[in-house]
Formats: structure tokens, sequence, C-alpha cells
């Protein structure tokens, strides 16, 4: 059983080192002190089940290295509005997003479920545990891989609960304002630290949380990034947070800004925000909070995210930007869908897709108030990046995977809501 996390200020690294400290070991299948000399573990392979994507995908061809482009006027609409009703097929994403984006923003936040954060959303695929949550849970409820076969997926009563549209009001307020996934998943069936790896790698080399460390040189990895991708053709990124702080290939870069988010606000006043930005929330001084992981304030996570959001709408770069707001796992909270499994695991058990996590697609060019139905994942931001900036894939993963395309309407006029309102907290 994973060790709870106490309640406090540290970071999720500092945590790691707080665990080495204090002995507590984690189960044998995590992977401990990577070198980067080592060899990398061996990938496991894909699964024989049928996968829900389609076998192949067209690559385009590499892109041009013009940055001028011109938008629309932005029409702006307060962040109250009505939205749309829930369209019922899946609609066209003409123009191509590559003659809009320039700005692609994964922004993670941790640690829940659909149905513990948009159970009874309009015209989305919840159900209610039957249980509000608290805006704090007492204990970080296991979410190690082993655990994540619980039946209804939560692993502690605390966690058997979904928290009330009262509760999570400003997330529900941006995903109506913008589009919500209902068939989001997480990429694999266990922590944050193998799901980060298929954020910005498609693969992983690990399927629990590393221990005592997971930065290199200790925990070390030299596998490809979609931020290698985007270096061989010269398009700009940045790690807001460090994401990426166990990339060898990737030690020393500037653009790894670990437990930063200063320069994301600075970049999006400026309007200098890169072509592909992670922003993880948790590795922030002050994550837990900022981040909404157990035992962090839901509330105060709700506060960062209309401030991460807001800035983006405040920037001039708004006309060609679309963010990705995700949760990174899902953290023990219940879910009444059991994942699909179109892979496994070395040992044989279920690896993707993971516990459903919300997704809300944020850009001047989402459909507002539409749920999404169709499946996605990680990669398939991955695979949106890779779509408007005309890459090649990393693997079969992000390859195959949707490229989120339903979630926009890149005919409509490009719209700026008003800000979203900072909740107060207790």
């Amino acid at each position: 059983m994973q060790p709870f996390k106490p309640r406090s200020a540290l970071s999720r690294r500092a945590f790691l080192r707080y665990l080495a400290a204090a002995g507590a070991g984690l189960a044998a299948s995590c992977v401990p002190g990577q070198q980067a000399t080592d060899p990398l573990p061996t990938q496991p392979p894909m699964s024989p089940q049928p996968s829900p994507v389609p076998p192949t995908v067209s690559i385009p061809s590499a892109p041009t290295t013009s940055t001028t482009s011109t938008f629309l006027p932005l029409v702006t609409v307060p962040p109250t509005s009505t939205p749309a009703p829930t369209a019922t097929a899946v609609p066209s994403a003409t123009p191509a997003a590559a003659d809009k984006i320039r700005a692609v923003i994964f922004f993670i936040q941790e640690n829940h479920t659909f149905d513990s954060l948009f159970a009874g959303f309009p015209g989305a695929d919840g159900m209610n545990a039957g249980t509000p949550c608290p805006d704090r849970l007492p204990t970080d409820p296991p979410h190690q891989h082993a655990d994540s076969f619980n039946p209804g997926a939560y692993t502690t009563t605390a966690a058997d609960c979904s928290y009330t549209e009262e509760g999570a009001a400003t997330y529900w307020q941006i995903a109506k304002q913008f589009t919500l996934c209902d068939r989001f998943f997480s990429d694999v069936r266990g922590p944050s630290h193998p799901n980060y790896f298929m954020m910005t790698s498609a693969q992983t080399p690990i399927v629990n949380t590393p221990y005592p460390t997971d930065e290199c040189p200790d925990f070390c990895y030299d596998i490809p990034t979609l931020a290698n991708r985007l270096d061989e053709q010269k398009l700009s990124w940045r790690d807001y947070g460090g994401i990426m702080t166990d990339i060898k290939s990737l030690q020393g870069r500037p653009e790894v800004m670990d437990r930063q988010d200063a320069q994301y606000f600075a970049d999006a006043a400026a309007g200098t925000l890169p072509t592909m930005s992670w922003l993880n929330s948790d590795f922030l001084v002050n994550g837990d909070n900022l981040s909404g992981h157990p035992t962090g304030s839901l509330c105060t996570a709700q506060q960062y995210a209309a401030k991460v959001i807001n800035a983006a709408m405040a920037s001039p770069q708004w006309g060609s930007i679309a963010m990705f707001l995700v949760w990174d796992d899902w953290g023990g909270f219940y879910d009444h869908i059991d994942p699909p499994v179109i892979e496994n695991w070395t040992d044989g058990t279920p690896l993707r897709y993971g516990f459903r996590v919300p997704c809300i697609a944020i850009s001047p060019y989402a459909r507002a108030g539409y749920v999404s139905h169709e499946t996605h994942s990680f990669v398939s931001v991955l695979h949106f990046a890779e779509t408007v900036y005309h890459l090649n894939p990393l693997n079969e993963r992000d390859g195959t995977a949707s490229a989120l395309l339903d979630c926009f309407d890149f005919s409509q006029p490009p719209v700026r809501p008003g800000a979203f309102a900072i909740p107060t907290c207790g």
C-alpha cells in the first residue's frame, strides 16, 4: 500500500526525498535509481487486443519556417454564457488546425477521475458516487499500478466520492465555455510518472512511481520526446515546471524550467509563448494545492487553473492558442467506467488505458458547450501537436491516436471569453 502523503507544501519531488529519509519502500515493480548510462528497459510490446483507433496515420510534409499569420477579430463573450447544445455527431474540423494554431499548451493538474469532478455535467457520461467529496481529502489515496484494479476505481472510502457542481464550480464554468471530453483516458493504469512519460514521449519505461528520486542523473532515460521532434524542425518549446527533468538528452536545456511557472505568465503577457509547452502544476512550489493533488485543496487548484487560463486568454497570442487542461492520473478516485484494455505491461497486467480523467480543450476555436464522446488519451495531445506542426509521430501510440479535432471548429470566428472569476477559498 502506498504511503500517505503528509499534509504540507512539499512538492512531489520533495516528498519523494521525504519518503527516502523515512525509509518507506514502494512495490518491487518500481524502478529505482536508473543511471544515465544504463540501457533502457525493454519497452513492452503492443497488446494483441483490438485498438479503437485506426491502424495507420497519414503524416503531412515538414512545415515551413514562416511564423506570420493573420486572425479574424475576436468575439468577446462572458464565461457564464449559455453553452450550445452538445453535438450528436462528430463535427468537421476544417479548415486545418495548422492554419490557425501556433501555440499548444499541455496544462496538467493532478489525480482526479471524470466522475470525481464532472458527474452530472450536462450531456456527459458521468455517474455520481453518491457521497460529496470534501475540498481536501484526509489522505492521499493509494494509486500505484496494483491499486488500479480495484472495482469502482476508488482505493479508500474517502475517495468513493464526487464533487458537487458548487465544489468544482470554476472547472464547470471552464468546461461549459469550452469543450469537455468524457472519454479521455489516462494512458497508464498507474500513478503520475509513467503517465508523464506518455505525455512527453508516448512510451514509459516504468509503471510505478520512481523511488527515491525522479530526476537525472539518478533517474534518467534516453528516450525521444516531442521536444526532440520540435528541435528537429527548429520549433520552440518550453517545459514550465520540469516534467522532463528525467530525460537525458534535455539535461541542461534552458527550456526545462524546474519548479518554475513565472516564465509562463511572463511569456503569455508578452505574446512569446513557444510553439509547444508543458505546465505541470504539481511540480511547482506548493504543488499539491496548485494541482489539487490530495491532500491539497481543490479550491486552490481552481484558483490556479483560472489564473493560467486567464493569462492565455489575455495574451496577444490568444487567437492562435490551443490549451489542453488534463489531470495526470485517476488518483484512487471513483469512476464508473472500466477502461478498455488495448495494451498490456510486461507482466501481462493491463497497461493502457488507465481510468478516465477530465480533459478540457481551451481555445478561441473550441466548441462552446460541446462534450466530446470520442476516445482520447494523453498521446492524443501529442498527435494534435504533430498534426498542427507536421511532425512525425514518436511511435505507434501517438501515430494512431485521435488528434482531438472533434473538440474544435476552425471555421468559427475566434472567441475570447471574459476572464474567469478567481474563487475565494477558506
